[in-house]
């Protein structure tokens, strides 16, 4: 294990940090202010933000009082903020300090399941992410190096999560399956429905039977199924059919 990762090594690095003597270079390197209330979370991060290529941490911050005058001091380019500060409205926190450094993008973190009031508070407020703390800290690190000042990152779960009551009172899959149906699909398949056979079928539809094979293939091909029973069982299944008795 290298020196800089051995557990004495962590607090040297987050004091350092605070008092501006964090490894900021000349080479264009991002700078970072950490704002976090445990300081074993917040200390790992700087570490892990000292490690990586262009990165440095130049301030670790305990509240957001201190951070406000660790950011004037040290004008950094990016803030990770924890939502879950004693005492402080880091939503507003977030507005002030992108008040008070237009220029700095700001990563909110949260340690729990982010909703959609949050995510539209975090992104109005002028944050540039919002990722929960059970990230690692290789994504949050990741995270930091991409931030922009015209897109809001959220995780794949937060994302996941939060189209799901969307999803849900969606169109149903009965409705979005009858509408790939034409009307003579529709007439094909309550024939067959019923028992009725294509010849006989064809003959009350007007149609040849060619032309009636022809959509039973079509039918079989958007509903994804290679025999007619197959067919009928899903048709009811996606309400196309009404349940068999």
């Amino acid at each position: 294990m290298s020196d800089s990762m051995r557990p004495e090594r962590i607090y040297d690095a987050a004091t350092d940090a605070v008092a501006g003597r964090g490894p900021m270079n000349g080479d264009g390197a991002l700078t970072v202010m950490v704002v976090d209330g445990q300081p074993v979370f917040g200390e790992a991060l700087a570490v892990a933000i000292n490690t990586a290529p262009k990165l440095s941490c130049v301030a670790v911050a305990p509240d957001a009082d201190e951070a406000e005058r660790l950011a004037a001091e040290t004008q950094p380019d990016v803030v990770v903020i924890d939502l879950g500060l004693d005492g402080t409205d880091v939503i507003a926190a977030t507005r002030s300090l992108r008040e008070s450094h237009p220029g700095t993008r700001v990563l909110v973190l949260t340690g729990r399941s982010p909703d959609a009031p949050l995510v539209r508070a975090a992104s109005e407020a002028g944050a540039s992410a919002l990722l929960t703390k059970a990230s690692s800290l290789s994504v949050l690190v990741d995270t930091i190096s991409s931030l922009t000042e015209d897109c809001f990152t959220l995780d794949r779960t937060t994302v996941r999560e939060l189209c799901e009551p969307s999803l849900a009172s969606s169109p149903s899959r009965a409705g979005q399956s009858a509408a790939l149906l034409t009307r003579r699909e529709q007439d094909i398949l309550d024939l067959l429905a019923r028992g009725v056979d294509l010849q006989t079928g064809s003959v009350r539809l007007g149609i040849t039977v060619n032309t009636a094979r022809g959509y039973v293939k079509n039918l079989y091909r958007k509903l994804g199924v290679h025999n007619q029973l197959e067919l009928l069982a899903v048709a009811r299944e996606t309400g196309l059919l009404e349940p068999a008795e």
